[in-house]
């Protein structure tokens, strides 16, 4: 029997691993296509992609990894990729370098290639290389990095199945891969051999290559945890590390990390001379002449902004249609239930409960899916193109003020349409400490929902010549309380301390619909899965509340809603917010679209001149001062609860939003009598 028919049905993990912007996912979407599955890494908020595909009757799991720039980590991604390498190595690696960039790819690429992990190097992108005139010597790249190198453009597919063939090639015979060598200063050269010789006394057969571990030992001079040997055996060579570690600094007057970086990019370099007809990133004109508009000192603001005005108007005008038809489709089920005879065969309770209750909530996680589609699709293509990372650009400086990136402001401003597809979009943020911050600055925007109740009041309150510049400052108090409140995270230093911001500025390239439909599906797929529950149980908590106990009129003072909103009515009376209000603002936390609505259940009439008669001018700025601020709606609360991993950031986020709501509007209302307003 051969070694191919012996691993036949063997489970094989390969690992995608990359600097950012080279095409990963796009590989990985082309290698697994619809068969993946999208969580979080353990104990932390970095997207983890798996997939699966089937080579040559092997069972691949394909893990696709962070984009990092090295396993030894300055960021939270980086800390993932070196953990996931080191502690529980893959079977093989797919590494991907940048065609038109390999100076950039390589530092990364002789680290994992020095791990000792048998691996395959992907040169992406070569259409674009080959039409900015570069020429690649692929052979001799091969031979200097020890493995196979497969040029290939991931877009197309072009070179993928050649891929495939070089990983079941290295599967049945992991010999053909070596690791390269590295030219250091003769004495930290002499250290690391003297290291690896005894770290084959004290463990034979680590899982990594011995000099791999041995330059990782002196980088750290202690015990660093990645290094995948019994701590113990370590502890019989921790002397010499440090010796030799102050040894070889003295020597060389610099630390020793950046020695052996500055080996790894001299290697780079040099490799980069000798395999291709550039020494460095070839110049694209297309890239240069369209980045003079989109990147210009004057021009690139306000050409942000107008795109993503369309990109509101695109989301909203193709979104709000489907919304609509779908939540009357489920209006008009949840109709004809109510005329059935298995319905009515049961108690009252419990038909209304499946129909107001259950199958509401289901109404309102699926009525979210045009929007959370469109949202993607329009975001991929935006990223997919390139302008991300040149948004992020533009938008940095004014960001950089609240310790944040560029690439925040995106997801801040689309909260404006809807907060919950901005939580989600927040994954694409840079580091953890971003992506909190974030989440918890976008329930502060105004959001479409929230329009829609303030044009609506403000309709009612004022006159014509009036409500316009009402809601007009609502959207001015929305995006001064974003900056306010990010100002004060930033001051307790909340979420940590921000990490390091780098952007990898790509070429423009026509986005592929695969990759953009497979990416909105998915991101479909996830807000089913890590969603639903969260909203359907809320829907459900608020019906119960405003329908129990069941001998009481729905939405009254009887019900238990009714009896909360006498509770906190002291609460609210300083804010000028009666406890029919509140009951209102219950509802609310459901979705802000359904508060007045739910006004018209409380007070027993539709007739809106009835329902606000006794809500003054200024009571009513308060009440959508409050309406603004407080807890955004169930669905953002599980977007940010599913996002961030974590019932303490989600119940930060409805503190933070109550406490400042009820502060603003108390200084608006208080503020208001003191002026002589009514």
């Amino acid at each position: 029997m051969n070694l191919l028919t012996e691993m036949a049905d063997k489970n094989i993990t390969i690992a995608i691993c990359s600097i950012p912007n080279t095409g990963k996912s796009t590989l990985f979407n082309k290698l697994t296509g619809a068969h993946q599955a999208v969580g979080n890494w353990a104990g932390v908020s970095v997207e983890k992609k798996t997939g699966h595909f089937k080579l040559n009757g092997y069972n691949i799991n394909l893990i696709d990894l962070p984009g990092a720039y090295s396993i030894t980590p300055t960021s939270i991604e980086e800390t993932v990729v070196r953990d996931y390498l080191l502690k529980t190595p893959p079977d093989y690696i797919i590494n991907i370098i940048d065609a038109r960039n390999m100076y950039r790819s390589l530092g990364l690429t002789l680290q994992l290639a020095q791990s000792g992990i048998p691996m395959v190097v992907a040169v992406n992108m070569m259409d674009e290389a080959r039409r900015a005139g570069l020429e690649i010597d692929i052979k001799k790249l091969s031979n200097h990095l020890g493995c196979q190198v497969i040029p290939i453009v991931a877009r197309t597919g072009e070179g993928v199945d050649y891929l495939k063939n070089a990983l079941l090639g290295i599967i049945t015979d992991p010999s053909r891969f070596r690791p390269p060598y590295i030219s250091r200063p003769p004495i930290v050269e002499d250290a690391i051999v003297t290291l690896a010789k005894k770290i084959e006394k004290i463990h034979p057969d680590p899982a990594l290559n011995k000099t791999f571990i041995a330059e990782r030992l002196l980088e750290s001079g202690d015990l660093p945890k990645d290094v995948p040997i019994n701590k113990e055996a370590l502890k019989e060579i921790v002397k010499e590390v440090k010796h030799l570690r102050s040894k070889t600094e003295q020597s060389l007057g610099q630390d020793l990390t950046i020695t052996c970086a500055q080996c790894r990019f001299n290697s780079a370099r040099g490799l980069v001379n000798e395999a291709t007809s550039e020494t460095l990133k070839v110049p694209d004109k297309f890239t240069n002449a369209l980045d003079r508009v989109l990147l210009n000192k004057y021009a690139g603001l306000p050409m942000f902004f107008f795109i993503m005005f369309l990109l509101f108007q695109g989301i909203y005008a193709l979104g709000t249609p489907l919304q609509a038809l779908v939540g009357d489709f489920f209006s008009d089920i949840q109709s004809s239930l109510h005329n059935t005879s298995l319905l009515e065969s049961l108690p009252d309770f419990v038909s209304n409960l499946l129909i107001d209750g259950v199958l509401n909530g289901l109404g309102i996680v699926i009525s979210f899916f045009p929007l959370i589609a469109i949202f993607f699709i329009f975001m991929s293509l935006i990223e997919d193109s390139g302008y991300m990372a040149r948004a992020a650009f533009l938008l940095d400086r004014l960001m950089h003020s609240l310790g944040l990136d560029g690439k925040a402001f995106i997801n801040i401003l689309l909260g404006y349409g809807c907060n919950v597809p901005a939580v989600m979009g927040t994954r694409i943020l840079s580091s953890r400490h971003n992506r909190i911050v974030t989440m918890l600055l976008i329930p502060f925007t105004l959001c479409s929902a929230r329009f829609q109740v303030f044009v609506f009041l403000a309709a009612i309150l004022f006159a014509p010549s009036v409500a316009p510049w009402v809601v007009f400052g609502l959207y001015v108090l929305s995006f001064v309380m974003v900056f306010v409140v990010g100002f004060i995270l930033k001051l307790f230093k909340f979420a940590g301390k921000p990490e390091p911001f780098i952007m990898e500025i790509p070429p423009y390239r026509v986005p592929t619909v695969n990759t953009v439909v497979l990416r909105a599906w998915m991101e479909m797929k996830s807000f089913i899965y890590r969603a639903s529950t969260y909203i359907v149980g809320g829907v459900v908590l608020v019906w119960l509340l405003t329908n129990l106990p069941v001998d009481s009129q729905p939405g009254s003072i009887d019900t238990w809603a009714g009896q909360i909103g006498q509770f906190l009515q002291p609460i609210f009376h300083p804010i000028g917010i009666g406890w029919r209000e509140v009951i209102a603002l219950i509802f609310g936390f459901v979705a802000k679209e359904i508060v007045v609505g739910s006004m018209a259940v409380i007070y027993g009439t539709n007739t809106a001149t009835q329902i606000l008669a006794s809500i003054t001018p200024l009571q009513g700025i308060s009440f959508m001062v409050f309406t603004l601020l407080y807890t955004p709606c169930i669905a953002t609360i599980a977007a940010i609860k599913s996002e961030s991993r974590s019932w303490k950031i989600t119940g930060i986020s409805l503190a933070l939003g109550l406490i400042i709501a009820w502060v603003t509007a108390f200084v608006v209302y208080q503020g208001g009598l003191v002026l002589g307003f009514h």
